[in-house]
């Protein structure tokens, strides 16, 4: 599978938006989470990538973002997997 990543125009990410990415949560519950937030770097030891988008487990509270070659492509990637996200799976 490839991915074709435009590095470019950028769109508005809220905080809100990856919280809800992150842990399927629009708000932090009131007692906090049952366990602490993670966050893990993909690394693929110099080769070509298919994972250019962040990927998350709400049930473990796990956050994984790609590395890029650039802090441009990174912002893109994780702008289109946020913004994104809410329609994963719907047709």
């Amino acid at each position: 599978m490839l991915i074709t990543v435009v590095v470019g125009e950028s769109r508005p990410v809220t905080c809100a938006q990856v919280l809800v990415f992150a842990t399927g949560a629009d708000r932090v519950p009131p007692l906090g989470f049952p366990v602490n937030p993670t966050l893990e770097f993909i690394h693929d030891a110099g080769r070509p990538s298919d994972r250019l988008l962040p990927t998350a487990n709400t049930c473990s509270l796990v956050l994984r973002l790609p590395v890029h070659s650039s802090y441009a492509e990174f912002a893109e990637c994780m702008e289109l997997g946020i913004i994104q996200s809410p329609v994963f799976g719907f047709a």
